[in-house]
């Protein structure tokens, strides 16, 4: 994943004062003239204080910027408003949310007529910390994955009434659910209008286990139990790839345009199709596995008060340290999946083609779908 790098709170509030109090006037404009480039990258995230605080970077100063916002992704200069006037030189710009309840997206226009588009990566929502776009990713031959068509989650249950409206006012089409009859019998995912509903498979049996079978069969008894445990699970998700036979089948079809994945927690089952998909539609592999990671920071403070509730009733350390490893995600998880990917086929592009059944003509149809 690019990384734009943050610009302190003091500098960034200064320019948009300044900003603010300068006109676009031609004067200027010849004080900063304007030089060809382009936008690198962009990102948007909501401070304390529930404003949306966007940030970009180019690779030249491209003068005078206009910040536009919408709540489709789609052609958003022209179906959009115009939020702000500043200059590309800041690399920000902080503002109130401009349609609270509704999921925005921003694009901002150069001075010479170069255009991004970004968004908040995590859904703005109350009952669910790992619901996420996967827009904004750069491929290898320069193309970036579409803003708001390509979610993951986790177990929707917990959402909120304000939660359900929100998400239905994204145009989510299809909710794919990897998780296991019992998980399913025990918290459903809510119906919501408009939204078709997708077991993998027909439904997952699972294998059955829960953590106190796991603890008292010893393993889970330390740290590198859970981490070979997970890694083991990572590459049977490559040896026994159905479900993202399923998933590469949907969104191949044109009405799944608009779909969010999920399992429970939104960290392994949904973290695999993840990389199933960015990797079919040409991101490379280290941003892949940053947006894996990225379970943990979304999760860190519902993963550590379910540690803090264990360590009542658990004494013993070491069985602690593998519950904290098994609810987070590890390089070491993913980059299992991977190499089986390259050791069992060659190649993670014949993984695709020959493990997932995607043939090339299919996977340009997802690239032309999903990318831009």
């Amino acid at each position: 994943m690019s990384k734009v790098k943050k610009v302190s709170a003091a500098v960034l509030g200064a320019s948009i004062l300044l900003s603010a109090a300068l006109p676009l006037s031609a004067s200027a404009a010849a004080a900063a003239p304007v030089q060809a480039g382009q936008f690198q990258s962009a990102t948007v995230d909501r401070n304390a204080k529930g404003q949306l605080v966007l940030h970009w970077k180019t690779d030249a100063d491209l003068g005078a910027a206009k910040v536009y916002w919408s709540t489709s992704p789609d052609n958003i200069e022209k179906n959009g408003k115009l939020l702000a006037r500043t200059y590309t030189k800041f690399g920000g710009y902080v503002a109130a949310d401009p349609k609270p309840g509704y999921r925005v997206y921003f694009l901002v226009k150069g001075g010479n007529g170069d255009t991004i588009t970004t968004a908040e990566r995590k859904v703005n929502l109350q009952g669910a910390f790992n619901f996420r776009d996967l827009g904004g990713y750069k491929t290898t031959d320069g193309h970036t994955v579409k803003w708001g068509k390509l979610f993951r989650g986790e177990e929707l249950g917990h959402l909120t009434t304000a939660d359900l409206a929100y998400i239905q006012r994204m145009g989510i089409k299809t909710d794919v659910d990897y998780r296991t009859d019992a998980e399913v019998n025990a918290l459903a995912d809510p119906k919501i209008a408009g939204m078709s509903y997708v077991r993998t498979d027909e439904g997952n049996p699972g294998a059955g286990y829960n953590l106190n079978d796991m603890i008292a069969s010893g393993m889970l008894k330390d740290k590198a139990s859970a981490v070979a445990m997970m890694v083991a699970g990572e590459k049977q998700m490559v040896d026994n790839p159905k479900f993202y036979k399923q998933l590469m089948e949907l969104l191949n079809d044109p009405k799944n345009i608009g779909l969010v994945q999920h399992c429970t927690a939104g960290k392994d089952r949904t973290g695999f199709g993840t990389a199933v998909i960015l990797l079919t539609l040409g991101v490379d592999e280290q941003t892949v596995m940053n947006d894996y990671l990225l379970s943990n920071v979304y999760r860190a403070d519902a993963n550590k008060a379910a540690i803090d509730a264990m360590k009542k009733q658990i004494q013993d350390p070491d069985v602690i340290e593998a519950l904290t490893a098994l609810m987070g995600v590890q390089k070491e998880f993913l980059q299992a999946g991977l190499d089986e990917m390259k050791t069992k086929y060659g190649s993670i592009d014949a993984f695709i083609e020959k493990g997932l059944g995607v043939t090339k003509e299919e996977r340009a149809n997802l690239k032309n779908m999903y990318l831009e």
